[in-house]
This record gives C-alpha cells, structure tokens and sequence, in this order.
C-alpha cells in the first residue's frame, strides 16, 4: 500500500475530495461528543423519554417531581442545579416570611390570586398552557405596570359668584362645566434636579389624578366672609387726612389672621380637612372702588408709628384684657351639625328614607362591581393601568350641594360674632329682616365698646388710628408668643420691614384662597424674571362688567335715557324678529319634515329640536304680546333672545376669556401649591433624623444664634412640623471659631470668591456691584471630611439603616461686604448637606421687588432662608415658585402662589410659619419615593419571568417552580399599593408609610425570587436538551478546519506534469 500510495502521490494524483470529506467528518463525529457530554435526566437506557411516541408527539413528556438532577456545571450557564435550588429555597422562606409580616387579608389575596389564575386560562391543562405562554410571566398573567396613580381630592368652593358678589358676577354650574371637563386631571410627579439649569425630560412612573368638587353653599356664608374682611380692614396710613373714612381712595389692609381663621373654621365644620380646598372669592365691596390687599402684620407707616412712639407699647399694655379673634369651638362645630339635623326634621326630611336610598344605591354598585369581576378579561389584557403609557387628562368635577350646613354654620357664626360685638353693618349692605336691633343702635353699640376697649371717654370721638391699636392690642395679648415678639420686634428695631400687600394667601391649614375683588398686585424678579406675577396674572372682574353692561342689572339700565331708547326698539323690531323666525321655522317644517317622526337619525334629530324650538317662540310670544313700558325685566329677557340694537356687544368673548384664565389659575394651583415639584435629591424615609447644626465664626461683633438673629428654638419647632409619630429629631448645636478650627478657616477661604454682579434697582437703574460668595461645590468637598470628623465617625449601632444625618453649616461672618452662596443665596441644599451664611448688614435690596418696592432683607437672620434650605434637603420641598415644565424638560417659575407666611414664599420678610400644605408634600415625597421603588422592583421581576422560556426541553421543572407563591407575592405588592393610596387620599400619611415599605420589602423578594426561578429554567434547559438542542458551534468549527486543510493540500502540494509520449 505504501508503495502504491507513494506512487500515487508522486504522479501528483490525490484522493478523491467525496471520500476525503467523507473520511474527515467520520473522524471527527468519533473524536468529538456530544456538546453537554451528558445524557438526558429521563435516559436510563432507553432512547426516548416516556410517553413519547416516536415520532415525538407534541404533547409534554411525564415528569418525574422526587428525581433531582446532578451534574457539573454547564458550559453556557456555569451554575450548579444544587447552588440554585439552595438559593431557591431560601428565598421561598424569605418570601413566606415577607407574606406573614405583610398582614393582608387572606380572602382579598385568594380572591385575585383567582382572578389572575383565570385570566392566564388556568381552566386548561398546564402541560399545554406551558407550551402555549412561551414564559413564565405570561403562564402565570403577569405583566408590568407602567405607572402608579395617586389620588388627590380638591375642592373648589366659589364666594360671592352667585349674584350677590362684586358686580353681582353669577357662574352658573352650567356654565363652568364645560372647562371644568377641559382641565387637567392628572399630572405627573415631577422632580427638580440639583442644577436648576440643566435641561432633559424625566421619565416619571408616579402619577397625581385629581378629583374635582364644586361645593355650593349658601349665599350667608358670602356675607359672613364679607363682614369679617371688611370689620379687620384698615388704611395703610391712618393718619392721613383721609383717615378712616371708607370711601377713600387710598389703599387699605385687611389682617389676614381673622379671614384665615373663619375661612378655616368653615373648612372644619364642612369635614374638607382630609382634602385639599380652593376658595374663588368675589365679596361685594363696601364702597365703590374700594382698594384692599391682605397682609400679615403691620405697613409701613404703622412700623414708623411704633418706631417714633416709645411709650406706646406701654400703654397699650396696660389696657384691659382685649377680646381674642374668633375661633369656633369644637363644641360650637358640633352645634352646627346639630342644627342642621334639627333644620332636617323640621322641614319633614325622612332619614331613613334616605338611608334607604343609600343602601339600594350601595347594593347596586356593588352588584355592578361583581359582574365586572366575573366577566372574563380579553387576551391583551394590559394590567391594572392598561396599555397606556400616561394616563388621560380629562375628566367630570362632581357638584356637591351643602347650602344646608353651610347656613347653620353661617347661623351659629354670626352669633358668635354678634357676641363678641365683632358684626359690624356696613353702609353698603340692606339689612331687612337679620337683626333683632335698628342698624344705629347696633351701630352705636359697636362704637362704644370699642371706645370701652380703648379706655376712651365715650363722650369723646374715636380715634383715626383706632383699628390699629386694636390689633397691636390683641398681638401684644396673644397666647402665641411669636405675636407678642413680633410686636416687640417691630417697635425695638427701626429695621423692620412690611410685608407685601396681595389678593391671594396660602393658610397654615390645607387651603388656600383668592380674591378677585381685592389689588390687583405684582411680585417677583426685577430682572430676568420669568413667570412673574404681574396686574393681568388674576382674570380682571371689571373687564367682564363692561362688557357686560348691556345684559346685566347694575350697568346702563340704571340710566332713564338708554332704558328708554332700549324699550322703543324692542317694542318696534323685538316681537317683529320672533314672529320672522316663526314663520321660517314653519317654512322649513313643512317643507323637510313633513311626515318625518324617527329620532334616531340625524334629520330625525334635527326636526325634532326643530319642533321644540318652534314651540318656545309661540309661548313666549303668547306671554308677551302686551309689554309695558316699564317691565324692565321682560325687556331685558326679550334682548337676549332677539339680539336687541346691542347685538355686537361681545360678552360671550370676555366670559370665556375668563373661564379660560379660571381654569389656568386652577392648574397652576394644582402645579405650584397642591402637588408641586420635589428637589431631585434623594430623600429617603427614615425613622430618626439627626440634625447637626454647626455655626462657624470669624467675629464677636454680635451674637449668632441670638433670638432677632438666629431663633435656634423657632428652627426646631418648624422642622418638628415634619416629623411623623413614628419618628424621632435630634438637633445638636456645635459652635466653632476660625481662630480655634483651622481646617474651617481654610475650607472657607478655599471656598471663598468674587465677582460684580449687574443689578437692576426698582427705579431702573443698572448698578454694577461687587459681591463676595462662597462656592458651594468647593465648600462642600472640603466639610464633607469635616463633619464625618465632628460627628464622630460613621454610626456603628444596630439601627444606624434607619437613621439619617443632616449636617447643617452657618457661616457668620463679619466682613467689609455681606457674603452669599452662588452668588444669590443666603442658603442652599446640597446633596449631602446645608449651607447657610450670616452677615451683619440688616437692610439688603434682593432682587425681587413687590407692588414697585424692593424686597428688603435682613442678611443678620438667616432663618427663613435657613429652614427653606433644610426641609429641601431633608424631603424635597421647593420654593414656592418653582417647578419642573414637562414640555420644556428644565425649571420654570411662576409666582402667583409664593405667598404665605412661609419660608418657602418671598412675598413674608419676618414670619416663618410651614403651611400643612409643605408637610403633606414633604411626607407625600417620601410615600411617592417608595412607590416608585416597588414599582420598579416588581416591574424587574416580572421582566425576568418574561425572560424565562418555557418550552419543552424544561417540562419536568413545572413541579419545581413556584408559580403560587410568584402570583402570591405580586398579589401582596398590589394589595400593599391599594391600601396606601387610600390612605394617601385622606392624606393620612403615618398609615400609608408602613404599606409603601411592605410594598417595597415584596417587590424586593418577588425580584429575587423570580431571577432565581430564571436561573432554575434556564439551567433545565441546558440539562435537558432533546427537543430544542442548541446549535453545535463546535463541529461547524471542526468540518470548517477539515475543508479548510483540504483547500490548502489543494493549493500548496505542486502537481507534476507528465509530457505526453505517444
């Protein structure tokens, strides 16, 4: 054979490519096995597993549950089925542990565990549907969810808009219900991040859905309001010439604490405190253009009174004990509800019929809600929320009628006012039958209890600045301590500032007003200002009036010569123009609709309303063939419908200008005030918060944390307005001087920098001004190592996971210029800390300006600044007049609502007061923080069991896999989302916490649980592979080198050619 071969190879012949080929793979099928080098788990000696018909049916092979499968780790996976079943079962314990400590309802979690096993079609076999699905999430009908809702009740109660208001302005539900349907109702829960000036859209799964309520009360409530604003307004300068006299031009005041109190006193005996209310209010106005604006505290020209008058405190002092403002009792709310039942009885109302009605109603809807339940879901089922991606944004307010209730609180109101000897009658105002007394007794008893009050001989007139003792007596008699120091504040420091006048307040409580009779009034940046609110901000009522002259009852129609002339054309071409449409209307009757009686069709449809139509011009002209000249209210009826010589006048324009700037101002206020825009950073919940509060000087010009500098105690108490029951606050105050801390000093001055800013003053003129700042980013690197050095290092206790340290720095610093932050700001929120500066100048022009003055501000104080920066960083609470534009993708401003007592606004200099609005944010953060989290979670461990295939080849893991438990757990994560978005709508935030963090905790195990069960199918897989084998890289690898080694034989090895010899 050698010898032939070699005779072969020499004559250059080679093998034939078939049996090289040939040759080839027969060698290589031999050398290389199979690519897993195991057999099946079901192959012990036979060749196909049981129940498999040859050729393979497509029906499941038996499955074996008690065998457990052995082997080496695979190549493509690298896992042991041991490790994973370990790992498994852990978790299954962690996840029955997490279901135990949940505490759900075990009917409610059989009850949709049910309906979700009905919907994935659990009715069939599992052997098919586990063909079928084709992964895991869908066998077991899960799927993601795109967002989470939360609700939010607002109501909108409207003042002085039923006709008895200023310029006798009526909105009818009619009328408000188409914009109404056309507001949002959902927005997204948007955040703000650090650099306010970076751009990009945020992708958002937390939603706010609101739920509108159009309250209607009775037209008293309108006139309680009206004398508690008008009895607590007095003139910025009493002491003018003008003096108290009403019909003054001159601006006046009205103190806001006595409207907030009955406006609040309202809210309670209503039962809105566990929503959020929006009062619209239009009062009548005492005299014709009367100017009024609402303000906390004192004007300028009365802190000038008690600058100037040293003794004036003094005396006020030594007065008699003066009469509080009114607060209803909890009693006297109670009395309320009681004379509404007794109002009830009396008028014949049957409750039980009533509740009657209620059950059958309950027992309806309820049959409703199990029909729903029953019906069978479609195949592209998308969850909860549906396939959408952002929910929609319309929706219908409901119209709530509580005149009722509103009058016996207006009753029992009243009273309480009469006794107090606070119902003051205005000369505007028409008594007829309401008090038992003549308007002059009652007139003069007012006047000498107040002359009483004042220690003034009652023979003897009032004083023109009597309004203003008044006050300045109650604030110096007060039981809130931070009247009295205000008072005492204000006539000790000649640097007081007043604070601005406005036509809208933001309450200590959860509401809010506007007034559209009072300013109008303008605040915001002096340069640059975006958003700022401005004269036309606020709908301008007497814009409507004039255009609404012609068709209202206090315009022309007072003047003889234009009723007149109105009457002639009427008469002349009013009843002429009904009897014209008459006849085109019986015209057109005749000719189209004759014999046409069907209502479905369009035509059928027109003819009808054409028939009603025809039918109300022949009674109304029956009813007014004769019209006298002087029925005024006929002729004003007839002008409407014929149009009248005034037909051109646009009113229908003007009103639906108004309602459109009505419904922005709703929006902005469910934007800015009600859900507003959370800072970025993150605020997670935790049980204790540790404040630390360091303050660095460089000076002993004046004390830091004295009480008209930095109010340390008022700082505690605000921020303990945030804590829930279930926390804890610490404050520790750490005092350092430069001269002893070297390593602040050169912090500081690593920190510290220059520059000339460009400011506009209020007058115009550009000033060029140097300005010293510390560089927060700088300043925030070096503290970092600080405070972890001050505090003692990292926490070492058991519950350090459930704690969170917030450093706090002030800089008081005496130099030559005042100091800022970023050049602008007395304070500032960090990622991890608070920065704050003091410096010794106590009159500083920021830039922002107020109704054509600066807002002034005491640079020595950083206390509002300061409590501003920190409830940022602690919860994410903004100033008032931010907040992110999702069309824009960066921060915009709006002003309107940066009102308040807050230190979150910029319109208040000396009170520092969180409105319960800022605390619902604060906490509505952290449950929104955790919802979002869960949600994540859950939506991971439901893409993971998407991602595990269900074929075949891992048929016998289905005993293995823990489907219950799987749909068990998800069940949990949404019955824990349930219950803590109902208790978000009562805004009983301490309950919903717990839900949120079990929420969190499940969606945690169920992650887990489902990425190890992933793990668990894919490794069946790759044991078991008989019906889906991966493709073999392998031996396409080897035949390719074998054809490869025959090309190149082909091409290298010389072919000897032979000359042929014949």
């Amino acid at each position: 054979r050698r010898q032939i071969m070699g005779r072969r190879m020499m004559a250059g012949k080679a093998f034939p490519p078939k049996a090289v080929l040939a040759f080839i793979f027969l060698t290589m099928s031999w050398i290389v096995p199979s690519s897993h080098g195991a057999d099946p788990p079901w192959k012990s000696g036979s060749t196909m597993p049981p129940g498999a018909a040859s050729p393979p049916a497509p029906q499941m092979p038996e499955s074996r549950p008690n065998q457990m499968y052995k082997g080496s780790p695979t190549d493509i996976t690298g896992l042991r089925l041991e490790d994973v079943a370990g790992s498994l079962r852990n978790v299954l314990d962690e996840t029955a542990r997490s279901l135990r400590l949940s505490n759900l309802p075990l009917q409610e979690v059989q009850r949709l565990q049910k309906e979700i096993h009905k919907a994935a079609g659990h009715d069939t076999s599992s052997s098919r549907r586990w063909l079928e699905a084709g992964n895991l999430a869908k066998f077991n009908g899960l799927r993601t969810e795109p967002y989470i809702t939360i609700p939010v009740d607002v109501n909108l109660i409207f003042i002085g808009f039923s006709g008895n208001g200023h310029y006798r302005l009526s909105l009818m539900e009619d009328e408000l219900k188409p914009w109404f349907e056309h507001m949002e109702h959902k927005m997204a829960h948007t955040m703000i991040p650090l650099n306010e000036e970076s751009t990009g859209k945020q992708r958002t799964h937390v939603y706010y859905r609101y739920n509108f309520h159009v309250l209607e009360l009775h037209p008293d409530v309108d006139a309680i309001i009206e004398a508690v604003i008008w009895d607590n307004a007095r003139p910025e300068d009493p002491w003018t010439d003008e003096g108290l006299r009403w019909t003054a031009q001159d601006m006046h005041q009205v103190d806001i604490l006595p409207v907030e109190n009955a406006l609040e006193d309202l809210v309670d005996t209503l039962q809105l405190n566990s929503s959020y209310t929006l009062f619209l209010m239009n009062p009548k106005l005492p005299f014709p253009d009367f100017n009024y604006g609402y303000r906390h505290g004192f004007s300028e020209a009365e802190l000038r009174r008690l600058h100037n008058n040293d003794t004036l405190v003094s005396e006020l002092l030594r007065r008699e004990k003066s009469r509080p403002l009114l607060k209803m009792s909890s009693e006297m709310k109670e009395d309320v509800h009681l004379l509404r039942a007794q109002v009830a009885e009396f008028r014949g109302e049957e409750s039980a019929e009533k509740m009657a009605e209620l059950q059958r109603q309950k027992a309806r809807l309820d049959q409703i809600i199990r029909d729903k339940s029953a019906e069978q879901l479609p195949a592209d089922y998308q969850g909860v929320h549906g396939a959408a991606q952002k929910p929609g944004p319309r929706g219908r307010p409901k119209y709530t009628d509580m005149r009722d209730l509103s009058q016996a609180w207006a009753a029992i109101y009243k009273q309480a006012i009469h006794d107090l000897s606070y119902w003051q009658r205005h000369p505007a105002e028409e008594p007829e039958d309401e008090l038992e007394v003549d308007d002059i007794e009652a007139e003069a008893a007012y006047r000498n209890e107040i002359k009483t009050l004042l220690s003034r001989p009652k023979d003897k007139a009032l004083p023109a600045d009597m309004l203003f003792e008044v006050m300045a007596t109650r604030m110096l008699q007060s039981d809130q301590d931070q009247d009295r120091q205000y008072i005492r504040n204000s006539a000790q420091d000649r640097h007081t500032q007043e604070d601005c006048l406005t036509d809208n307040w933001v309450a200590n409580s959860r509401f809010a007003f506007i007034d559209f009779s009072a300013g109008p009034f303008e605040w915001g940046p002096i340069v640059g200002g975006k958003g700022v609110r401005s004269f036309r901000t606020i709908p301008d009522i007497v814009s409507l009036k004039t255009a609404a002259t012609d068709f209202t009852v206090g315009g022309k129609w007072h003047d003889p010569e234009y009723v007149s002339k109105v009457h002639a054309d009427l008469r002349a071409h009013g009843l002429e123009r009904l009897e014209e449409e008459k006849q085109m209307l019986l015209v057109f009757l005749r000719s189209q609709c004759e014999g046409r009686t069907e209502v479905g069709s369009d035509a059928g449809n027109t003819c009808q309303e054409l028939r009603h139509k025809l039918s109300a011009v022949e009674a109304f002209i029956r009813s007014h063939t004769s019209i006298a000249s002087t029925d005024e209210e006929t002729l004003q009826h007839l002008s409407l419908v014929t149009g009248g010589p005034h037909e051109g006048a646009n009113i229908s324009l003007v009103q639906h200008s108004m309602f459109a700037k009505l419904g922005a101002i709703i929006e902005t206020t469910q934007r800015q005030l009600f859900t507003p825009s959370v800072s970025q950073i993150s605020a997670p919940y935790k049980s204790q918060f540790y404040f630390h509060v360091y303050i660095v000087t460089n000076h002993d010009t004046f004390k830091p944390d004295a009480k008209k500098n930095f109010d340390f105690e008022k700082f505690q108490a605000e921020i303990n307005q945030f804590k829930l029951p279930r926390q804890q606050f610490h404050f520790v105050l750490h005092k350092y001087s430069m001269a002893d801390d070297h390593a602040l000093a050169v912090a500081y001055a690593n920190a510290l920098r220059s520059a000339v800013v460009a400011t506009l003053k209020v007058d115009g003129r550009f000033v060029a001004t140097k300005r010293m700042y510390l560089d927060s980013q700088v300043l925030e690197k070096h503290l970092q190592l600080l405070h972890d050095h001050m505090a003692g290092g990292g926490p070492e206790e058991a519950g350090a996971m459930d704690k969170r340290d917030i450093p706090i720095f002030l800089f008081s610093m005496d130099a030559p210029l005042p100091v800022f932050i970023d050049k602008h700001y007395q304070a500032k929120a960090l990622q991890d800390m608070v920065i704050a500066v003091q410096s010794d100048e106590v009159e500083w022009d920021s830039h922002l300006a107020c109704n054509g003055k600066p807002v002034v501000w005491n640079l020595r104080n950083p206390l509002r600044p300061l409590l501003a920066a920190t409830v940022q960083h602690m919860a994410g609470v903004m100033p008032m007049h931010l907040n992110m534009d999702e069309g824009h993708g960066k921060v915009s401003q709006d002003w309107l609502w940066s009102v308040g007592c807050s230190p979150l606004s910029h319109t208040a200099t000396h009170t520092a007061n969180f409105s319960q609005l800022h605390v619902d944010t604060a906490h509505r953060n952290f449950v929104a923080q955790d919802l979002a989290l869960s949600l994540k979670l859950a939506n991971e461990g439901v893409a993971a069991l998407t991602r595990a295939s269900t074929n075949r080849d891992n048929a016998d893991a289905l005993p293995a896999v823990p489907n219950d438990r799987l749909v068990q757990m998800h069940v949990a994560i949404k019955l824990s989302w349930k219950s803590a978005l109902t208790d978000i709508r009562k805004l009983d935030f301490q309950s919903a916490i717990p839900h949120v963090h079990t929420a969190v905790r499940n969606a945690r195990h169920f992650k887990e649980l489902a990425e190890q069960t992933e793990q668990l199918l894919m490794l069946s897989s790759c044991l078991s592979p008989l019906y889906n084998q991966p493709f073999d890289w392998g031996m396409v690898l080897m035949v390719a080198a074998a054809v490869g080694c025959v090309a190149l034989y082909y091409l290298l090895v010389p072919v000897k050619s032979k000359a042929k010899i014949n």
